[in-house]
């Protein structure tokens, strides 16, 4: 299972120990847990959201990614390194 799979395990069981619903192998996260699932969907929730790319240079074709900062291909959706999501819209000043 990969951190956001068990992120989504950890905080679908919090929301159904709260209405009252518990587990059958009567798993219940520790407070460590609930945080790092939290931060868990953050980080993901951050690289799904569109990020404006860093232009270096007049070239718009040469871009880098503004997460880790890589040069990224021309008009990907998403940086290949790091999956953060890319705005390629430029802004017209």
């Amino acid at each position: 299972m990969n951190k956001y799979e068990e992120a989504f395990n950890v905080i679908e069981t919090i929301l159904h120990l709260m209405c009252g619903e518990e587990r059958e192998d009567n798993y219940k996260p520790s407070h460590d847990e609930m945080v790092n699932s939290m931060e868990d969907f953050k980080e993901l929730v951050e690289r799904a959201t569109p990020q404006k790319l860093l232009y270096n240079g007049e070239y718009v074709s040469f871009c880098n990614c503004p997460n880790c900062k890589k040069v990224v291909p021309i008009h990907g959706n998403y940086c290949p390194r790091c999956s953060q999501a890319l705005d390629w819209r430029v802004e017209n000043d």
